[in-house]
């Protein structure tokens, strides 16, 4: 079991295992944030925090929201709406100990134009 969690504390979200693989994208939000998402069903994850300690956010198709700390500011994650695949969620992999981001393979994703990954 690997935990992440927001600067303070205060969301901690409980991963069953690693990935492979991260993906950084360079979309208007995702750049801006700067998260590296890793994905995962949304069942397999446990967010343990007060609904009152997290906000989210969610533009353009309104296909997934973003989630982060209300006190730290941390985006933690992100969750399908009703529009969205509700197969698949992220949490930004920023937020695990440092060994295990340094372990997994970066890939590029292109969310600005092309929808495609970058370099493979």
């Amino acid at each position: 079991m690997i935990e992440a969690s927001c600067h303070c504390g205060n969301v901690k979200i409980s991963i069953p295992n690693s990935t492979e693989t991260v993906n950084s994208c360079n979309c208007s939000v995702c750049s801006r944030y700067g998260a590296l998402w890793a994905y995962f069903d949304p069942k397999a994850i446990s967010i343990n925090c007060n609904t009152d300690e997290i906000g989210s956010y969610s533009w353009g198709d309104k296909t997934i929201e973003f989630h982060h700390c209300k006190n730290c500011g941390c985006i933690t994650h992100y969750t399908p709406t009703e529009r969205g695949n509700m197969d698949r969620m992220a949490v930004n992999f920023r937020l695990v100990p440092s060994d295990i981001v340094n372990s997994v393979k970066v890939r590029y994703f292109d969310g600005a134009d092309t929808w495609k990954f970058i370099g493979e």
